[in-house]
């Protein structure tokens, strides 16, 4: 079979089963041809042209070979929805399939797995995806992620609206008891406020520190005029301190309007200043290695400014 007789399906890049290419009116000859000449990636599954193939054409190609109704799950399927990039994804990709499927399948880099819950997909570039909530809860499950991993991945799904915090808590309730500490907490984090892991480290070292006040998380700082100043990681009302954690793993790069991020960030804290307030910054990395340390330094900024007057700034 040539590249020109060979079926064009749409959403499938190329490829196709066994079954459309002998309804395509291919022969078994030409599906021997076609493994000789390195165009079957997987078994069942074969292209219209010889790889190497891409990691996502790859996977498509997997949810052909597990069956029509096959879903990518654990930590692949995080990847797909553009979250998890820091981390590795495991060798092995998991694609969910009912339960009423033959029993689990195993080929080179890629099984299945059976479930009473199959989900609803999610399509992404072709291919089809579990929800972000049970992609992660799965990944727990088959320890493709630390409970560290799993918290931040789980509360940036959530402050991008990707997910909410009903879904992920029901998908909690759904798994093994105590197999989800990472989604519990990233759920906690989101509901106080915290838009990261830092800083909902930050936030709970602060609540236990015995001499500083309450701060809030992501406020909304404006003034009389109803003029925005920003929206700072950490603000402690009381005193007019706000705390920065920058990270350029979230403000690297350019924006829409080909602005440097990081630079608009640091910039940003001269606004805070420029209202009488005093700006901490603080790295993940200290936050994550000497945080007891950053926040005693904290409180010795905080302390003396108790009492500070706000004057032209209101909180939100």
């Amino acid at each position: 079979m040539s590249s020109s007789t060979f079926p064009d399906i749409p959403g499938q890049r190329g490829f196709a089963t066994t079954q459309q290419l002998l309804k395509a009116g291919a022969s078994v000859s030409h599906l021997q041809h076609l493994v000789r000449v390195g165009r079957r990636p997987l078994r069942t599954v074969y292209s219209r042209a010889p790889g190497p193939w891409s990691d996502a054409d790859l996977l498509l190609a997997a949810t052909l070979w597990a069956g029509p109704r096959s879903i990518v799950t654990g930590v692949h399927a995080p990847h797909l929805h553009g979250f998890a990039q820091g981390h590795d994804a495991p060798p092995v990709a998991t694609l969910l399939v009912p339960q009423t499927c033959r029993t689990r399948m195993r080929a080179a880099g890629y099984e299945t797995l059976r479930t009473k819950r199959l989900p609803r997909a999610v399509m992404i570039q072709d291919v089809r995806a579990a929800p972000i909530e049970r992609a992660l809860a799965d990944a727990m499950r088959l320890r493709q992620l630390t409970d560290h991993q799993l918290r931040g991945i789980c509360l940036a799904a959530l402050q991008n609206r990707r997910t909410t915090a009903d879904r992920v808590t029901r998908e909690i309730e759904c798994g093994r008891p105590n197999a989800d500490g990472g989604m519990v907490r990233a759920v906690l984090d989101y509901r106080r406020g915290a838009w990261s892991v830092p800083e909902a480290q930050l936030a709970a070292a602060v609540r236990e520190h015995p001499t500083l006040p309450a701060m809030l998380l992501n406020p909304r700082l404006t003034t009389t005029d109803d003029k925005l100043i920003g929206k700072p990681d950490g603000f402690f009302p009381d005193a007019g301190v706000v705390v920065q954690v920058h990270s350029r793993q979230f403000h690297e790069g350019h924006d829409e309007v080909e602005g440097d991020r990081w630079a608009s960030t640091v910039d940003r804290d001269l606004d805070y200043q420029t209202y009488g307030m005093v700006v901490v910054p603080v790295t993940p990395a200290t936050i994550r290695d000497d945080l007891p340390r950053f926040v005693d330094r904290l409180s010795a900024v905080v302390r003396p400014r108790l009492g500070w007057q706000s004057g032209g700034v209101l909180v939100s």
